[in-house]
């Protein structure tokens, strides 16, 4: 018997947490079918079946999604209410499964999990994967096992590149003459590890001799940033960009931040404010990097190296 063929688009929160789906699907003997890296027909084909006031990520994730559903039999888009008690996802991402429902006609089965830590507390996971089993016909006993296991597990792109940047700055001293310059790198996944839309910012920071460092905070580190602004952040996401400015700020060992961000992510304009008038009270280097379709690699290029360029004055 042939095995269900599960589409994972490769967006948004695939940048997040798609390893332990993928691991997770895999075990449970679907074969799991992902979507290439962003191109420029991908973000075309998206913006095709997008409304104009989309951001730039739901766009791209849209052209993924056109590309995978013709030649899967499911469609995995789960939806993300809240990844922790005390905030929520973007709106978008929250009623993502609706977006793709209404963009596109003959589309396969979508699975669309609720995951919802606000409300279900410790059984989130143990709700996100009733729906799951219920689609693949399978117990959900042996689902949840599964989920809850990878799940726990750092084997996500932000984790990884997070164990890269702490192996780098250990490996520097604050007082060396000699050392690379660092430059501390926030905003979101999606944004971040998707080359095309980044424009291969990581590469393109080391191939002008410098160090890329992203952090992903822990709840300690968030809960100390909250506390230095007046409210504490609403998004989820947001929540980790601050926290990752605040640290990246106070660290002597990074010379500069570039926060890359979405030209029409709401959040994105209110974490941008606050970062710039509230965290960065030592005032070191800082650019606020905003992203859309109409960015071009060389606009993007010419503003790291000017920002290089600055810093390596400042500090000379």
């Amino acid at each position: 018997m042939k095995n269900l063929r599960i589409g994972i688009p490769r967006a948004l929160l695939y940048y997040s947490y798609a390893e332990s789906w993928k691991l997770s699907f895999s075990e449970l003997g679907l074969d799991v079918i992902t979507s290439p890296e962003t191109h420029a027909n991908i973000l075309r084909e998206g913006i095709k079946h997008a409304v104009g006031d989309l951001c730039l990520p739901v766009k791209t994730f849209l052209g993924h999604a056109a590309l995978l559903k013709d030649s899967v039999d499911l469609l995995f888009i789960p939806r993300y209410v809240s990844v922790e008690k005390e905030s929520f996802m973007c709106p978008k991402m929250i009623g993502l499964p609706d977006v793709v429902r209404a963009c596109f006609t003959n589309l396969p089965g979508i699975i669309d999990p609720l995951f919802h830590v606000k409300q279900f507390g410790d059984n989130a996971v143990r709700e996100f994967t009733k729906p799951i089993a219920k689609a693949i016909s399978q117990h959900h006993p042996d689902v949840y096992t599964l989920f809850k296991r990878n799940m726990n597990t750092a084997v996500e792109i932000p984790a990884e590149q997070n164990r890269v940047s702490a192996r780098l700055l250990s490996e520097v001293g604050i007082l060396s003459s000699h050392r690379k310059m660092n430059i501390g790198i926030v905003g979101r996944p999606y944004l971040l590890f998707d080359r095309h839309l980044s424009k291969n910012l990581f590469k393109y920071i080391k191939d002008l001799g410098a160090n890329p460092i992203y952090l992903k905070p822990e709840e300690p580190d968030m809960r100390e940033a909250m506390a230095v602004i007046p409210k504490w952040v609403y998004w989820d996401m947001g929540k980790e960009v601050v926290t990752s400015a605040h640290l990246f700020f106070k660290d002597d060992r990074v010379d500069g931040v570039i926060n890359v961000c979405s030209s029409t992510c709401g959040p994105d304009s209110f974490t941008g404010d606050l970062i710039r008038k509230r965290l960065n009270q030592r005032n070191k280097p800082y650019m606020a990097l905003s992203i859309d379709e109409h960015a071009s690699d060389v606009g993007i290029q010419t503003r790291i190296e000017a920002f290089m360029d600055m810093i390596a004055r400042v500090t000379a």
